[in-house]
């Protein structure tokens, strides 16, 4: 993982001029990213089988230079099973999140450089459905603030590369009790061309 870095850095540096970046008013920006994971614990008891998929989209617009704004969304499937045993029947949980909200992003440098920062913060509104086997619907609504920060690399005019580092607080609405916690990440954005 050290050489990328380090090849990113020195391509930075050696080829300032190689991308302009497409950060200036008129421009779209999309992006997002799926998951989905399978686990299967056949040594426990009860044995457990999960699966989860996740889709999170995002699309905004630059309303002026280096500055946009629009919306994301997460939306997430979680499918749990245990099998049956001496002590209870099989039993299932079917959970689905949809969460979505606006955000604003600004970069600190000008377009022409290939290698640029941006500061973003984001809030979020999610609609939890739970259920399980033999047992009513539970329904649970919650929000999000987000501010995030990081590098992005831009390999052509359109395509970006970015490591994030940010801060988030999540509670349940209608209580005081809330999280706190830290999150990283690595993502793709796609600039799309404006028409003239």
């Amino acid at each position: 993982m050290k050489p990328l870095f380090s090849a990113i850095f020195i391509l930075c540096i050696s080829n300032s001029n190689i991308a302009k970046a497409q950060i200036t008013k008129g421009f779209w920006m999309t992006g997002g990213d799926a998951n989905f994971i399978t686990t299967n614990s056949p040594h426990t008891s009860p044995q457990t089988t999960q699966s989860n998929l996740e889709i999170a989209p995002t699309i905004g617009y630059f309303f002026f230079d280096k500055f946009s704004s629009g919306l994301k969304a997460d939306i997430t499937f979680n499918h749990a099973a245990r099998a049956s045993t001496i002590l209870g029947p099989r039993e299932t949980i079917n959970e689905s999140f949809y969460l979505f909200g606006p955000y604003v992003r600004y970069y600190f440098l000008n377009e022409e450089k290939v290698l640029n920062f941006f500061a973003e913060a984001n809030y979020g509104y999610e609609l939890g459905v739970s259920k399980n086997y033999g047992m009513s619907r539970n329904i649970t609504k919650t929000q999000q603030f987000t501010f995030m920060a990081g590098p992005v690399f831009f390999f052509t005019q359109s395509v970006a590369l970015e490591f994030t580092v940010g801060y988030y607080y999540y509670n349940e609405i209608g209580s005081n009790a809330g999280s706190t916690g830290f999150q990283m990440g690595l993502g793709f954005m796609i600039h799309l061309e404006r028409d003239d």
